[in-house]
């Protein structure tokens, strides 16, 4: 069969991670055929409720963060998370958090984080159409809706990807390079034959979109609350607030002896909301789901790679599953496109699986600490005292010492800094690293280093420019007052792309090299007083084409 579409990158699967794959590449000049089951427009589903700062940071360069953070809420609604009994029941702690017209106000949890891009509590729901309108408005990307991928063959010239269309017809997709962003199910995934390992059950939970103008009255006085987490003697659960009004996300636990259905479905929607049988909504989704902490045992397989989702899977605490895919989706195309484009040698595409897995590890396992803190707070007993939601002296003495407790164990998960900014690369085939340490890091702290591998620390320039908007798509030679002349002429006539900024920092700390590389993603992946005598081994091991000592180039 001829392939019905040629292009440089095929992605199956148009979630946030596949679409933000697809942008990235086509902004750098790279065809892409964009493979989704579903309908155009069709929406997804609600689950994933925040794009973090790191995302913002992604979607500030692809040319949407405007949009993404004018979406979901009102601008008056806030973006606190409160600990009760029920929604309309009482309240144990509460994270302050801003609302979008309290943004440029101090004091909030998140206000001195190093960057020019906040982190956002949207909808997924609202999320998509903005990266859709996005692509459509992007002329080298085809996209191929209510067509489904039912797996590929690969040889040393590229990746054919059989697929089949809603009204039957089954044609061919060559490409160079397939990426699977298909989710937790991933056809791409099973065909390259590789497993998910880790905790194949966490928990379960019933989710219920839900229209209930009458919701947002339940908080009476109090300020309302993005999310709101229950735990009573009847039932727990999570209540997220999606458009601010009418629209609320109602997720339900189940417990370790139950069943889905052993959950009654209304009743259970009473339970966290506080209410009784008077109070009315109606129901426009709902899915049952497993959480889980899994990772793929590999991200790649010759010309064909798996991100998001496909990739890992785990619960979603410190809701960072799909921004890490965001992350995984831009990281795989910048080093394809590379590639693509003739830059990088295709050796380069080792550093997608030296990188990315073993964070994605790292952040399950921050995930599913956060699980057990809460669960061991909350059942330190073996389960959930009765009293809790008694009006007694003994359930508000109960009540003020879980919420101190609930109120320290999720800070860092609500404004995960580490999180978003502490992540950083060790055994990179790409990274040129000279024997420094990068600090340890957690979900909610980190300490900023020039360390390679670890994120450049965020500046503005004189004028005020955030250093992100003044990096290039590829690499970047910042200088402080360094000779970079040589690595300049070395990149030049090795075909690396670098760009050159020149940015005093008066602040600068005394340690801070006078010369750094650092690629589009932030990272640090040489840094020097002077450049190195060997400058063109150095070139070559950015491009991948170096298989020499990662030490190899240190000045």
């Amino acid at each position: 069969m001829q392939p019905k579409f040629r292009t440089a990158i095929a992605v199956a699967g148009a979630g946030p991670v596949g679409m933000s794959l697809a942008i990235d590449a086509a902004l750098r000049g790279v065809e892409v055929v964009l493979i989704e089951a579903r309908a155009a427009g069709e929406p997804p589903s609600a689950k994933c409720n925040t794009v973090a700062a790191r995302t913002m940071e992604i979607f500030r360069r692809l040319g949407v963060s405007e949009a993404v953070r004018a979406a979901g809420l009102p601008d008056d609604y806030p973006t606190d998370t409160i600990y009760c009994t029920a929604v309309a029941g009482h309240e144990l702690t509460r994270i302050r958090m801003p609302s979008r017209a309290e943004r440029p106000q101090p004091g909030f949890h998140d206000s001195h984080w190093p960057t020019p891009e906040s982190m956002v509590r949207v909808s997924q729901l609202y999320l998509e159409p903005i990266l859709y309108e996005r692509v459509k408005s992007l002329p080298n990307i085809t996209v191929l809706n209510r067509t489904s991928v039912l797996g590929y063959d690969q040889d040393a010239d590229g990746v054919t990807v059989h697929c089949r269309a809603e009204d039957g017809e089954a044609f061919d997709v060559r490409a160079d390079y397939l990426a699977g962003c298909d989710g937790g199910r991933s056809t791409i995934r099973k065909a390259m034959g590789v497993s998910l390992a880790g905790d194949a059950e966490i928990s379960r939970t019933r989710s219920s979109l839900i229209r209930a103008p009458g919701l947002k009255a339940l908080f009476g006085e109090r300020r309302p609350a993005w999310m709101s987490w229950v735990q009573n003697p009847k039932r727990s659960g999570t209540v997220v607030a999606i458009d601010g009004k009418e629209v609320w996300l109602v997720h339900r636990g189940v417990g370790a002896a139950e069943s889905f259905d052993d959950v009654p479905f209304d009743q259970s929607i009473r339970d966290v909301l506080g209410v009784d049988e008077s109070f009315s909504w109606e129901v426009l989704n709902h899915e049952d789901w497993i959480g889980r902490r899994m990772v793929a045992e590999r991200f790649g397989d010759g010309r064909v790679f798996i991100a998001g989702d496909a990739a890992h899977l785990w619960v979603p605490f410190a809701g960072y599953g799909m921004n890490a895919g965001v992350a995984d989706a831009v990281h795989l195309s910048w080093l394809l496109c590379g590639v693509i484009k003739g830059w990088a040698d295709p050796a380069i595409l080792d550093a997608y699986q030296a990188e990315r897995q073993p964070i994605t590890e790292q952040v399950s396992h921050f995930a599913m600490r956060k699980v057990m803190e809460n669960v061991e707070a909350m059942r330190a007993g073996g389960a959930i005292p009765p009293a809790l939601a008694a009006d007694t002296p003994e359930g508000e003495a109960i009540r003020q010492f879980l919420g101190q407790r609930l109120f320290e164990i999720n800070v860092p998960q609500m404004s995960p800094e580490g999180l978003n900014f502490g992540y950083f690369y060790e055994g990179s085939p790409i990274i040129t690293y000279d024997g420094e340490a990068p600090p340890s890091y957690d979900m909610g702290a980190f300490t900023p280093s020039t360390a390679p591998g670890c994120r450049l620390p965020h500046f503005r320039l004189a004028d005020g420019t955030s250093i992100l908007d003044r990096l290039g798509p590829d690499y970047t030679l910042l200088s402080s007052g360094g000779d970079g002349g040589p690595l300049v002429q070395a990149a030049k006539a090795g075909g690396l792309p670098l760009a050159v900024v020149t940015a005093p920092r008066p602040d600068a700390p005394a340690d801070r090299p006078a010369l750094m590389i650092v690629r589009a993603d932030t990272h640090i992946v040489w840094r020097g007083d002077h450049p190195p005598a060997d400058a063109d081994v150095l070139v070559a091991r950015l491009k991948g084409a170096d298989r020499q000592s990662a030490h190899a180039c240190a000045s």
